[in-house]
């Protein structure tokens, strides 16, 4: 099966290691995310303004460029692609899941976007679905098929699901319920490790105000690993190039100013997927992109490298 796959600014500059060990596992688990070949900003956050048209031709012209490329992958694979285009960044799913259900709900705002695409010779009939990979794995693959598949089960890992504020909500836009989400839990279990109970799975991270605020952040983040640390979690997955960074820049800066001890390792979803699927080479994985340097914790419990003897 193929999906046509959006990817975003992010994933093509600092969270390289997101998407490379994404497309490795969706090839190995034969749900291979194929990129669109042509494709712009999301439109990172999406308006408020309702009147805002201007706002929403960026999601638009990628959900009109991703309708043509599902076109063409069904012509050169002669096998049925869904309408679907997927996405890893949880703010790019945020922003296309909301444009797409807005204009599908009212015609009169799709009419004025697509006057304006006719510059790009596209045009959008409101036929797509977007979906978060996560989604995918949950939906199509199945949480079995992905246990079956791992090759190095993640034992001592002690993992705690981030989901963040965007993978949640609004409702319109949301993967999974809202106050007990199951998805990321359900991948932890299928690649061997031991899922982290915690309440603090959508506490925001600080988002953008890392820019102007980053006292706000640094609390954010300190209450986050504080309370996954008492529930004795030894590391973090997310889904957002933003809460990674966010994470792992202000435990260094707590860490430099005597407010915290020792780090946790964070991780993308996909990474960790990829090291229990066996997955090589290592340089798919990108680490060198992370700030907490997560490969001494990785050769500690035997999975890359070789364990240190004590």
């Amino acid at each position: 099966m193929k999906y046509s796959y959006f990817p975003g600014c992010n994933l093509k500059t600092n969270s390289v290691g997101f998407e490379e060990t994404a497309i490795a596992v969706s090839k190995k688990l034969n749900a291979e995310l194929v990129e669109m070949p042509e494709w712009n900003c999301c439109g990172t956050i999406h308006t408020q303004t309702t009147d805002n048209l201007m706002k929403r031709i960026a999601p638009v012209r990628n959900l009109a460029r991703a309708a043509e490329h599902v076109k063409n992958l069904e012509n050169s694979s002669k096998e049925v692609i869904h309408k679907q285009v997927v996405t890893l960044c949880s703010m790019c799913n945020s922003t296309l899941k909301i444009v797409n259900a807005e204009v599908k709900e009212d015609t009169d705002k799709l009419e004025p976007i697509n006057w304006q695409l006719e510059y790009d010779n596209l045009e959008y009939k409101g036929d797509m679905e977007v979906k978060h990979f996560l989604e995918i794995l949950r939906d199509d693959i199945g949480y079995e098929t992905i246990m079956e598949s791992v090759e190095k089960p993640l034992k001592g890992m002690r993992i705690a699901s981030y989901y963040g504020c965007m993978l949640l909500h609004p409702e319109i836009a949301k993967i999974d319920d809202q106050e007990a989400p199951t998805v990321m839990e359900s991948i932890v279990q299928a690649l061997g490790a031991e899922v982290i109970d915690w309440p603090f799975f959508k506490f925001c991270c600080g988002s953008y105000h890392i820019v102007g605020e980053e006292d706000l952040v640094n609390i954010q983040v300190h209450t986050l690993i504080d309370a996954a640390k008492k529930r004795n979690a030894n590391s973090i997955i997310v889904a957002c190039p933003l809460c990674r960074y966010n994470l792992e820049h202000e435990q260094i800066e707590l860490i430099k100013n005597g407010k915290m001890k020792n780090s946790l390792p964070i991780f993308y979803f996909t990474q960790l997927m990829a090291l229990a699927l066996g997955i090589k080479p290592m340089k798919l994985y990108h680490f060198e992109e992370h700030l907490v340097n997560p490969k001494p914790f990785l050769k500690e419990l035997g999975l890359i490298g070789r364990k240190k003897s004590k």
